[in-house]
């Protein structure tokens, strides 16, 4: 289909892929600026400040987790149907997605809302006024999620359709935004009050806003027409179970998160601090090859929906070269430079000199991060969602008891190794996969 001048289906291939993906890669960055810029000024509060941020932004992340229950499988049939060019299909897929994720981000924020002393309480900080301000800024977050489901379903929508230069535009103007709010609301300026932390959260939601709207009053023809399509039932099951394998292995991932979270409490509050602001940085690695991955999906999708089978492997191995260079690249810096990065966020040396041991660790494992997240969407991209999720869900258990033994050996650093080595055998196992998927000769590449 062609949009936008990008021909995914019988243009060239590296034209359409980084044509997909440019747009994607630059929205995924603004949208971890957003979260950077943030932590900057956060920064300015002291470690507490960062503490309680990283504390409550795991339940944030778990919204975000829930999502793809919706957006995996909306964005694979959405590809597939405009594949086939059944327009009465992409319509009912879109209604179905936009309603199924309103209903579950409004009865995911009642329920956090019900239970959020006690979800703060699980980590065990012990620190009453950390914890006061994690709540405070859970709480504000909270009011934004409905405008997270909502901005990732419709983000999805366009990706599917290639349209993704509208998703870059309302994204940056997103940023603009969070970029003037943020000092504002925080610290307060002329007409705004101090907010603290909660400035923060508030800074974010309006963004949040900002885009959806955006996005709304940029949609097509086609997506402007599923408001009066149907509610399917049976589509909405259809997606849900493409989603689920995907969802499950996203939630027991920050549930094992805030598992290892305790394990890091343990080495002192300051130990979470180093740990949300290694996540910041690391996330300029992760987005980015997280746009390529929904490019891929874009890709891969069309083209298997039109049994296209030489596009998909040859759009998989140019994707597969650019992130081996990419990800070594990452890996360089983050061990080369990581006292030099982490003093941009905070000035207490020893968070400093911890966020060292976490900034080596974690970048040996970079390229094969990468590699993991390209090879998931192209599993994603072929309908077999079930299988990143299997090789996932097992390697991060493994993080506990890796965690658990490192730690009595290395202290703090065995911890951010468990996660290292982990991500180092995700990638090198579903890497393995898709190639053996893709060398199939009995066409089992077209068997769901």
């Amino acid at each position: 289909m062609k949009k936008n001048n990008i021909d995914i289906l019988t243009g060239d291939i590296r034209t359409a892929i980084v044509g997909l993906s440019l747009p994607i890669v630059i929205t995924n960055l603004i949208q971890t600026a957003l979260g950077i810029i943030d932590m900057i000024w956060v920064g300015k509060l002291g470690s507490g400040a960062v503490s309680a941020i990283g504390t409550a932004s795991f339940y944030i992340n778990l919204a975000t987790a829930l999502t793809t229950i919706v957006v995996v499988g909306t964005g694979v049939k959405i590809a597939h149907s405009i594949g086939t060019k059944d327009t009465e299909e992409v319509k009912s897929y879109i209604k179905n997605g936009v309603l199924a994720s309103l209903l579950i981000s409004i009865i995911y924020v009642f329920v956090v809302f019900i239970l959020s002393e006690q979800l703060i309480s699980y980590f065990g900080i012990n620190d009453i006024r950390i914890e006061s301000m994690a709540k405070d800024y859970l709480v504000a977050s909270l009011y934004g999620v409905p405008l997270l489901f909502l901005t990732t379903v419709m983000t999805t929508v366009f990706t599917s359709f290639g349209e993704t230069r509208v998703t870059f535009k309302a994204n940056f103007i997103g940023l603009i935004l969070n970029i003037l709010l943020d000092p504002l609301m925080i610290f307060g300026v002329g007409i705004f009050p101090t907010m603290g932390i909660v400035g923060a959260a508030w800074a974010t939601n309006i963004s949040r806003f900002v885009i959806l709207m955006i996005l709304i009053l940029c949609s097509n023809q086609i997506m402007k027409e599923s408001i009066v399509s149907k509610f399917d039932l049976s589509k909405s099951i259809e997606v849900f179970k493409m989603g689920f394998p995907v969802t499950i292995q996203r939630v027991l991932f920050i549930y094992i998160s805030m598992v290892m979270a305790k394990i890091i409490v343990s080495f002192g509050a300051e130990a979470i601090a180093v740990q949300k602001i290694g996540v910041q940085i690391e996330s300029i690695s992760y987005v980015t090859i997280g746009g390529l991955q929904g490019a891929m999906t874009t890709f891969v999708g069309q083209n298997y929906g039109r049994k296209s089978k030489d596009r998909v492997i040859e759009g998989y191995n140019f994707a597969f070269n650019f992130v081996v260079v990419f990800g070594l690249l990452i890996s360089l810096i983050f061990i080369v430079f990581p006292r030099q990065i982490f003093s941009i966020f905070i000035r207490e040396q020893q968070i400093i000199d911890l966020g060292v041991g976490y900034m080596t660790a974690i970048g040996i494992s970079q390229v094969f991060m990468c590699l993991e997240l390209l090879t998931v969407g192209a599993f994603n991209g072929i309908g077999k969602t079930y299988v990143p999720p299997i090789v996932s869900i097992a390697l991060t258990i493994l993080r506990i008891p890796m965690a658990l033994y490192l730690s009595r050996i290395y202290g703090l650093n065995g911890v951010w190794w468990s996660i290292s080595i982990s991500s180092i055998l995700k990638g090198i196992i579903l890497v393995a996969w898709f190639k053996l998927v893709l060398s199939d000769k009995k066409g089992k590449l077209y068997v769901n």
